[in-house]
């Protein structure tokens, strides 16, 4: 089984070497290596607009414990390293965020389409096929550091301002389209909160 510290050195470096951390102001804020009781190894990088986390997700493929899977999420400076859902405003939240809705958000997609591709967006679709033959497929991640830092490429610092809590009417009107994109696909009852309850 692979040492957990390896994991998180091994995913400082992919960060560090992939998303030109220094040009937009991120720093290591935290690193844990645990792997139990349901945390997992993660970094955290601060800048001042935003956070950005990187974590294990989960051996891949399973039964094995060398190559694994990761997950990056982003969240406003208000949100804490160890929770996904938080208190705000007496309501409960998620805190930590993909980026896949902000960016048809920042599209002006209308909420009608951002509805069907909840999970998709053009520019992945593209990164996908730019890597599908590579042997960077095979290394996950690798593949997840390298598929953000290409859309960093064409939406940074845009996605960061969206998440500075000095923004408080950019983000209102994303709170909105999230509503609609959730009024026109329907809530799961069993996600609670509701995945259009961000901060």
């Amino acid at each position: 089984m692979r040492h957990t510290n390896e994991i998180c050195v091994e995913m400082a470096h992919l960060a560090e070497s992939y998303l030109n951390l220094e040009k937009w102001g991120f720093q290591e804020s935290t690193r844990s290596n645990d792997l139990g009781d349901s945390k997992v190894p993660l970094i955290i990088y601060n800048s001042q607009l935003c956070r950005v986390k990187i974590s294990f997700n989960e051996w891949h493929p399973p039964h094995q414990t060398k190559d694994y899977s990761i997950d990056v999420y982003y969240g406003r400076l208000n949100a804490p390293n160890d929770k996904n859902v938080i208190i705000s405003n007496d309501k409960e939240c998620h805190c930590w965020h993909g980026i896949t809705k902000a960016l048809h958000f920042l599209d002006d997609r209308a909420p009608e389409y951002a509805a069907k591709n909840l999970l998709s967006h053009d520019l992945i679709k593209e990164y996908v096929k730019l890597v599908s033959s590579d042997s960077l497929t095979y290394k996950l991640p690798e593949w997840e550091i390298r598929k953000h830092a290409y859309i960093w490429k064409e939406y940074a610092p845009r996605v960061f301002e969206l998440l500075d809590l000095r923004q408080t009417n950019l983000w209102e009107k994303y709170r909105l389209f999230l509503k609609e994109v959730y009024d026109i696909k329907g809530r799961n009852p069993n996600i609670m909160p509701a995945l259009d309850n961000v901060c």
